[in-house]
């Protein structure tokens, strides 16, 4: 029997990358790498790093599609090691509700975007 689901806003599937930098209580640094969001919603995402991701905070940032930086804080939640050298990490926002929606949009734009966008390989 499957465990009753216990969050709040729906989950949408993504693959955005980030490079992410985890902090103690005082700010200072504990990790900082590339990760993979698997997916996002309204107030965290799922990421998946070839790292444990722990600490107090968080930041996260990648680049949207006008080639902006955007970036939010979050506080890990739960960092299970699926298989050697992967492991997935629940990230909870941390911010205003606006601040959370206009990056989880953002994110999710630029999935679609991708997902939809065709490359062409050209021969030299």
């Amino acid at each position: 029997m499957e465990p009753a689901e216990k969050r709040r806003h729906a989950r949408i599937q993504t693959k955005n990358l980030f490079t992410q930098e985890s902090m103690d209580e005082q700010g200072h640094c504990l990790s900082q790498g590339i990760c993979k969001a698997l997916d996002v919603s309204q107030s965290g995402l799922k990421l998946e790093s070839p790292h444990p991701i722990e600490g107090y905070l968080v930041c996260l940032m990648t680049v949207d599609l006008d080639d902006q930086i955007i970036e939010i804080i979050g506080e890990p939640l739960y960092c299970h090691q699926v298989e050697k050298g992967k492991y997935h990490c629940g990230i909870q926002f941390i911010g205003s509700e606006d601040e959370i929606r206009e990056f989880a949009v953002k994110l999710v734009k630029l999935h679609h975007h991708r997902k939809h966008s065709t490359f062409v390989q050209v021969a030299a």
